[in-house]
């Protein structure tokens, strides 16, 4: 699995936007303060993977931004909320939301809200299967990022620009930009960004048949994942050097890692990707002649199937 969307996700809303935010001349109210730690607190939900939670909270904080009519808190959050639809596989809903945040950019003039929202709905597009859409969109925020010496959101825009030229098939491209994206955020030392721009990279050496070196790149990624203490992307770590292991013949190592990463998703909750990874080391334990070992993955599938489905 690629980091797609989720690229964009984690590093604008978990870190807030990346434009240059006006500082205000006068306090802020108790009721913006409120927003302002419910907006930390969702992006903090964000990080363990508590995507409902944080759905709700970015709600809460648009009906505040709306009642004290803060047009920049707004098309942030709008934001938020389109981050948070894609993700939860709505991308309809996620190309409004952020058309409504970019409206509001133009609105008020505001060239980093503009570009950040113009990634954004590049996303949306990305998620939709319209790969022109979105790459008309990047293109127009790359622009602007590269005017306003946004180099953040430049490092971004091009993570997804790669993951659109290697769907492509356009593999060297695709790698040269990924490699654009990993200078940027090794300078801005954005270690999360950068973590997702190692397993990008990773994929594409991995298409081109460079097996080990995409390994080591997704080991980068996953000692990163772990040290930053994101275990959602752990898991996805994991389980991406199963699928590797699998194709270098290392069925034990491939195990190996597939445990580890139906681990990690259990303990998020995220049983349909546990599912898949149990479904996948039933038919390895199968293939190497384990039948009591598939036997038990079996079990533990069908108790799971039985568990409630949170994501």
């Amino acid at each position: 699995m690629k980091r797609v969307a989720w690229m964009l996700v984690l590093a604008f809303v978990c870190g807030g936007c990346s434009g240059k935010q006006t500082v205000p001349s006068t306090p802020a109210s108790p009721l913006v303060l409120q927003a302002q730690q419910l907006r930390e607190k969702a992006y903090r939900a964000l990080t363990v993977g508590d995507v409902g939670r944080a759905a709700t909270i970015f709600a809460q904080v648009l009906r505040i931004a709306e009642g004290v009519d803060d047009r920049r808190m707004v098309a942030d959050t709008l934001n938020d909320l389109g981050g948070i639809a894609g993700r939860q596989g709505h991308p309809a809903d996620a190309a409004a939301f952020h058309q409504k945040a970019l409206g509001i950019a133009h609105e008020l003039d505001d060239k980093p809200l503009q570009a950040i929202s113009l990634a954004y709905v590049g996303q949306a597009a990305q998620l939709l299967g319209d790969s022109e859409a979105a790459m008309a969109s990047y293109n127009q925020a790359l622009l602007l990022a590269r005017e306003l010496k946004d180099r953040k959101t430049e490092a971004i825009v091009l993570n997804n620009i790669g993951l659109i030229q290697q769907g492509q098939r356009q593999l060297a491209e695709a790698q040269q930009t990924f490699r654009q994206a990993m200078a940027l955020n090794t300078e801005l030392a954005e270690r999360r960004s950068l973590a997702s721009n190692w397993t990008n990279l990773g994929a594409v050496l991995q298409e081109q048949g460079q097996l080990s070196e995409a390994r080591g790149y997704f080991e980068q990624a996953l000692n990163l994942d772990k040290e930053l203490g994101q275990p959602e992307a752990v898991g996805a770590d994991l389980r991406r050097l199963g699928q590797l292991a699998e194709l270098e013949n290392r069925s034990e190592d491939a195990i190996s890692y597939y445990e580890r990463a139906y681990g990690a998703f259990v303990a998020l909750k995220n049983t349909q990707s546990a599912a898949a990874i149990l479904k996948r080391l039933s038919q390895l334990a199968k293939a190497n002649g384990s039948k009591d070992l598939a036997a038990d993955y079996e079990s533990r599938l069908k108790a799971l199937a039985a568990s409630p489905v949170s994501k």
